[in-house]
């Protein structure tokens, strides 16, 4: 029995371990012939993807996709099946968690799955009735799904992923030591924010791995040579106790680790004591999501945060010198111009070390999504458009163009202050770090 999971080629200036594949390898590993194709990391093509299948003989593939993902995973699922008809192709990832049906008809793939697979995976590979294996998508049916309760009892197949092989291009672009690791300590989300399905792939429910599971991780790679963790998490600071006690014992093991959230948490789940303990960890870097500048839009969003604890939080981080990015929408449903402009002016006017503009985007499957398809406000969708540096939709009353432009300069405003580009050029770490950079600025501008 071979399996191949696949990560699909996508034009983007973030290349890290794909680490969903990960826990998937790792649930299989022991009973099957496993392997991971990184299609961005190896710089494949759809040629070179076709190339590959043709040399290699499999009984499954499973491609990961997310929504930009869409139509090159299409094309993936018929080079396969053209030259390998009787592999099985497998779908999952965020996707088809969104909107399970949808994608699994217009994919036209075997299997896919809802949400998480460690569970459900392994009995597809062995063979169990598709009627008994939690979140598999099959014959337009989705199956309930069952989430771990215990992480711990699911692990990376870290011996699947060559970490000192990847370019310095991590999530977040900058990093204050290389080489990285990124890594998932807890998962699901309690939170309600319309733009958001989180809780679609992982549940509302908080899960995390223990502590001591995640600080041998962290020692594992820490052998391996890496000097830095990028903490993807969406709600790391929920538990205030779990933080404290990893923090204490990561500060105990005396690594030298210095660790980030490049993917962002909650602001206002931060304190000061919990800041100074993080600190003293190795933290130096978080993201936060403050989305917008207005209240009225935040309050559409269900973002529940306000601009008091905004500023509040902010100056806590400042104090103990912990840099902050900002990640902010524009072009929100309902939004206008002024909305946006007072975003900008909002996100200038707070202590933050970066700032990221990104474009709404309506994913199938979210509460906004649901409510732009009642209205009749959505029409055809590009997939392609669905990456954070493009635009797939605009607000009544400004064309995509005009959005275009509102967020060129956003960035502009932004960064063309001395102190942010100064900053923001001597944390660079090297030519290929500076190429991903450039490459990352002319998409977003353009």
């Amino acid at each position: 029995m071979k399996v191949l999971l696949v990560k699909p080629p996508q034009k983007t200036n973030e290349v890290q371990p794909p680490l969903g594949l990960g826990y998937l390898a790792g649930t299989i590993k022991d009973f099957t012939e496993v392997q991971i194709l990184d299609c961005i990391k190896e710089n494949y093509s759809i040629k070179d993807f076709k190339e590959f299948i043709s040399k290699n003989n499999f009984n499954f593939i499973g491609l990961q996709c997310y929504t930009v993902d869409l139509d090159i995973v299409k094309q993936l699922v018929q080079i396969t099946k053209k030259i390998s008809p009787k592999t099985k192709i497998i779908i999952g990832g965020p996707q088809p968690s969104l909107d399970p049906i949808n994608t699994f008809k217009y994919l036209c793939a075997d299997y896919g799955f809802c949400g998480e697979a460690e569970i459900g995976f392994p009995m597809l590979i062995k063979g169990e009735k598709p009627e008994k294996i939690p979140g598999l998508i099959y014959k337009n049916r989705v199956n309930p799904n069952k989430l771990a309760e215990n992480l711990d009892d699911y692990q990376i197949g870290w011996e699947f992923f060559d970490l000192k092989s990847y370019p310095l291009a991590p999530h977040g672009a900058f990093c204050r030591q290389y080489p990285t690791a990124p890594l998932i300590i807890t998962r699901g989300c309690p939170f309600q924010c319309t733009y958001c399905g989180a809780h679609l792939i992982s549940g509302r429910k908080i899960r995390s791995h223990s502590v001591d599971f995640t600080i041998k991780q962290i020692e594992f790679l820490h052998k391996e040579g890496i000097k830095e963790i990028h903490i993807e998490d969406d709600n790391f600071t929920m538990k205030r106790d779990f933080v404290i006690d990893f923090c204490n014992k990561l500060i105990q093991k005396k690594l030298g680790v210095t660790f980030t959230f490049p993917n962002g948490i909650r602001l206002d789940t931060l304190d000061s004591e919990m800041i100074k303990l993080m600190k003293k960890a190795g933290l130096y870097s978080v993201s936060v999501g403050i989305e917008s500048g207005s209240d009225k839009i935040r309050k559409l969003m269900n973002k529940n945060l306000d601009a008091k604890t905004i500023r509040e939080k902010m100056d806590l981080l400042k104090k103990e010198g912990i840099e902050v990015i900002g990640f902010f929408i524009v072009g929100y449903p309902g939004e206008i111009i002024e909305d946006i402009k007072e975003t900008v002016k909002f996100a200038c006017s707070l202590p933050l070390k970066r700032a990221t503009f990104s474009a709404f985007k309506p994913f199938p499957g979210t509460l906004i999504y649901d409510e732009l398809v009642k209205k009749g406000e959505i029409k055809e969708l590009k997939w392609e458009d669905f990456s954070l540096d493009k635009i797939a939709w605009s607000p009544k009353g400004i064309s995509i163009k005009k959005l275009k432009n509102l967020r060129r300069n956003a960035f502009l405003r932004f960064y063309l202050r001395p102190g942010i580009l100064l900053k923001m050029l001597s944390e660079i770490k090297s030519f290929q770090n500076l190429k991903f950079i450039i490459i990352r600025i002319f998409r977003w501008l353009t």
